[in-house]
């Protein structure tokens, strides 16, 4: 008694319930898949923005202008720099040696850069004068 009327058997897996359920969940999958992706893609739109926005704010100064920890120094700390009394610095502001300077309550404050310029300045001309002074010496000798 196999097939009487010519029907044909076929097995059914699970029917439409079945394939609604995979449907739906493929859906969903695809849906959540989505969304990491793009809440990636905002976090790399940010970060690249962040970047861009941080190149926009950096200053660039060139080697010449930047800016440098200038020491300044009070006259009697000046002294100690140079090896000198703090009364003779006083005295080298007021004849106008050391130009550069501030005048502050509690007395002046020099540069320490400007104290290097003076004192090379001044070693250089103690060498001119030694110099010069050893030359008339040489001529007597000589003579």
């Amino acid at each position: 008694m196999a097939n009487q009327s010519g029907q044909r058997q076929t097995k059914r897996s699970g029917g439409i319930n079945t394939t609604l359920i995979g449907a739906v969940f493929l859906g969903i999958c695809i849906l959540i898949a989505g969304i990491n992706i793009g809440g990636g893609v905002r976090k790399l739109n940010k970060t690249l923005e962040e970047k861009q926005l941080a190149a926009t704010n950096t200053i660039s100064v060139p080697s010449d202008m930047g800016i440098t920890e200038n020491k300044y120094l009070t006259e009697a700390e000046a002294g100690e720099y140079l090896n000198l009394p703090s009364e003779q610095i006083v005295e080298l502001i007021k004849t106008g040696e050391i130009t550069e300077y501030v005048v502050t309550p509690t007395g002046y404050s020099i540069s320490a850069a400007v104290l290097d310029e003076w004192f090379d300045n001044e070693a250089y001309q103690n060498k001119l004068r030694a110099n010069s002074s050893a030359s008339p010496d040489e001529d007597k000798t000589e003579e």
